[in-house]
């Protein structure tokens, strides 16, 4: 197994082993936090799960160069497929956003301040966390990591492969999302459910 295979096996591991350690909303009950954690964390799993099995299999078939295509032409493709068999909205977001596409919203933006004031605040990166996002809506946030791996795309430019900083330069002209080292905070996965599924799961 190749230490691309091995980086991205940890990550995906680390998230689906992920315990909810987010601040406490004072507006959610421990029942509806805790429905909203199960629904969030079996869905934000399953898009996971399948962006890095397709991730890997493109880093394997064509190295970095097939990787940072299979990003820019299928993730989000992917996530939206993921997205209908789950019945609930996903989407992977950051501050340091690469695609304009997945630009955070303000409630998303809330959410990835709250990660950055933590883990500058205690050095820990919280878990996952669930937030009141207007009247008919939770989210659900899983936090995410750079591997070694990933530093292919998101490393300093000295760092990333000519080929694939072309491509970037091509596609993502104002890109943001390089610079990162392993262990750096990522982003999240946000997994928005709708307040009448949580009341469904009490009926």
């Amino acid at each position: 197994m190749d230490r691309f295979v091995r980086g991205l096996l940890v990550l995906f591991l680390g998230l689906s082993t992920a315990t909810c350690g987010g601040a406490e909303d004072e507006d959610l009950s421990p029942e509806v936090e805790a429905a909203v954690f199960e629904l969030g964390s079996s869905a934000s799993q399953a898009l996971m799960g399948v962006l890095v099995t397709q991730l890997t299999t493109a880093m394997q078939e064509g190295g970095a160069v097939s990787a940072v295509d299979f990003c820019s032409t299928s993730a989000l493709e992917l996530t939206a497929g993921v997205t209908q068999e789950q019945g609930l909205d996903m989407k992977r977001t950051s501050m340091k956003y690469r695609n304009p596409a997945n630009a955070p919203d303000e409630d998303e933006t809330e959410a990835l301040r709250y990660y950055e004031s933590a883990l500058a605040e205690t050095g820990v990166l919280p878990g996952p966390w669930v937030q009141k996002a207007g009247r008919d809506e939770y989210r659900f946030y899983r936090p995410l990591t750079i591997a070694q791996p990933c530093l292919n795309c998101h490393g300093s430019p000295g760092e990333i492969d000519p080929a694939v900083q072309a491509i970037l330069d091509e596609r993502y002209p104002e890109d943001l999302a390089t610079g990162y080292a392993p262990g750096d905070f990522r982003g999240v996965v946000r997994v928005s459910v709708p307040v009448d599924r949580v009341d469904s799961q009490g009926d």
